[in-house]
């Protein structure tokens, strides 16, 4: 009768150990699975070749009309910046903030197309960026690679708000791509360059915060946001 049970026993305990070898084996399975997707993903972004517009370039920066429409209607800063009077988005000391908004927004927005992708904060200096130049050099295989240079932090950021301010003025003179703004977005746009080009070094002390912040995402192999 005990040798009965302790047969018993045993097959019971060989039962279980082989329920708990295979549920490992299925958990084991499940936390590889993402790494393995993680992978493929990295791999395809890694093969993808981007022609990137070079920093020197007077359009270092594109900002066409369907992107200042799209931070106009999306971010709620400046659609509370559309909702105020004229007196008030004039006031230069009440409204920076919102141009200043407007001009990070806008900087960010252009930079998710990668052919813009041009510069990204030093990973070894805080107050340095690196940004993309015409010249190439030639690899081993005889491929050519874009150079890259090293700049100051506020140079850069003078440059993008810059292009952002030329940008948006030219489209706010131009009936064509004005008219495709809704009237509240043309008078608030409009008076960005007015109000930025009054006083650019404060726009870009102030803005050098964030701009380090999203110029620290734009290194190769991150998604810009």
């Amino acid at each position: 009768m005990a040798l009965l049970m302790d047969h018993t026993l045993r097959r019971q305990v060989d039962h279980l150990e082989a329920q708990v070898t295979e549920l490992t084996s299925l958990v084991r399975a499940q936390m590889l699975a993402p790494a393995t997707v993680i992978q493929v993903g990295v791999l395809q972004q890694t093969n993808v070749q981007v022609s990137i517009i070079s920093f020197n370039r007077e359009d270092r920066i594109h900002i066409p009309t369907a992107l200042v429409k799209a931070a106009f209607t999306e971010n709620p800063r400046l659609i509370e910046y559309c909702r105020m009077s004229d007196t008030e988005r004039v006031d230069a000391k009440n409204a920076a903030p919102y141009v200043l908004e407007a001009l990070v927004d806008l900087v960010r927005r252009a930079h998710r197309d990668p052919v813009y992708r041009n510069v990204y904060l030093n990973p070894k200096r805080a107050d340095q960026v690196i940004v993309c130049l015409d010249e190439h050099r030639t690899e081993p295989d005889n491929s050519k690679v874009q150079n890259w240079e090293v700049r100051p932090l506020v140079e850069a950021i003078r440059l993008l708000f810059d292009g952002v301010a030329d940008n948006l003025h030219k489209i706010v003179i131009t009936d064509q791509e004005r008219v495709q703004l809704p009237s509240d977005v043309q008078g608030a746009a409009s008076w960005v360059p007015n109000l930025y080009d009054g006083e650019p070094e404060r726009f870009v002390k102030d803005g050098r915060a964030p701009m380090a912040a999203h110029l620290a995402n734009t290194q190769p192999g991150l998604r810009v946001y």
